[in-house]
């Protein structure tokens, strides 16, 4: 999990660098932009939930994790290249990226799961701590 958090930081880190190495591109550097900022909204959550998940040794997370780092990649290359861009019928103005959608839902619904998880199992503990307190 650590590595995982880790890469997530690495990820972060490079989508920080991404609006300025695109400058030259104007539309894929607004993009870039929107999704490091995008991606700033969930880190905190990710990286709340990844560490308590080591520190409570839930190995449930691990895989979870993973799929949600490369969710996270997959948002990012999706948004900044622009794939399947399109403009929504009846507005000349509105692009809509429905695959982008769709991978930032995966990714919100692993950082949902990882957190019942959590919780889950310091519920657990939590029980077995007092029930072990009533002995």
């Amino acid at each position: 999990m650590v590595n995982l958090i880790a890469g997530t930081a690495l990820l972060y880190f490079i989508q920080l660098l991404l609006p300025n190495i695109l400058k030259s591109n104007g539309d894929q550097a607004k993009r870039a932009d929107k999704a490091v900022k995008n991606l700033m909204e969930s880190l905190p959550v990710f990286f709340t939930v990844a560490i308590l998940s080591v520190v409570m040794e839930i190995d449930e997370n691990m895989s979870l994790a993973c799929y949600w780092l490369v969710s996270r990649v997959l948002y990012a290359l999706i948004y900044v290249s622009g794939i399947g861009m399109k403009t929504a019928a009846g507005a000349s103005s509105k692009i809509l990226q429905p695959l982008r959608s769709i991978v930032w839902v995966a990714s919100a619904i692993l950082l949902i799961i990882m957190t019942t998880n959590l919780i889950s199992v310091s519920y657990t503990h939590l029980r077995a701590h007092e029930t072990g307190r009533n002995l």
